[in-house]
């Protein structure tokens, strides 16, 4: 088989990093479970970055992703957290129902439900008691016509 043909069957690689500190609006790509080559499981959010307050290393149009493994204790509160950002939505409003739906694909498009919505970021670095660093996300949802980081300060 040709190179070309390789090419034309693959799937594209997404550029995507992960998020550094700083401030972001990003718009939701995807949501999705996942297992890594050494068989953990993990959850990945996927996004565009709309605005952030360091262009030169999230310009606007890049790809920021925030990956967790399932079997940290704090990956269930981190993504429900999330999740009810946003969604707009307080911790007692979010079901099982909502939660499934996020994660699932949509039958026609093949992503999450949360797809389009878009969040700011708050992105900081946190030293573990152990002296490990890891960056610490906080989202905060916004509405649909919110495209900069001045419009989430107003």
């Amino acid at each position: 088989m040709s190179f070309a043909k390789l090419v034309s069957r693959a799937d594209a690689r997404r550029q995507s990093s992960y998020f550094t500190p700083g401030s972001y609006v990003v718009r939701v790509d995807d949501f999705k479970e996942g297992t890594n080559r050494k068989g953990r499981d993990y959850v990945v959010l996927e996004t565009t970055v709309l605005d952030s307050s360091d262009l030169n290393e999230a310009p606007a149009g890049c790809q920021r992703s925030w990956l967790l493994m399932c079997d940290v204790d704090s990956t269930a509160r981190n993504v429900r957290g999330m999740l009810c950002a946003v969604l707009n939505i307080g911790n007692d409003e979010l079901t099982l129902e909502m939660i499934t739906k996020a994660l699932e694909p949509d039958a026609d498009t093949q992503v999450s439900s949360l797809a389009g919505l878009k969040a700011f970021v708050h992105a900081r670095n946190v030293t573990t008691q152990k002296g490990g660093v890891y960056t610490l996300l906080n989202f905060t949802g916004v509405s649909d016509d919110v495209e900069s980081l001045e419009q989430v300060a107003k």
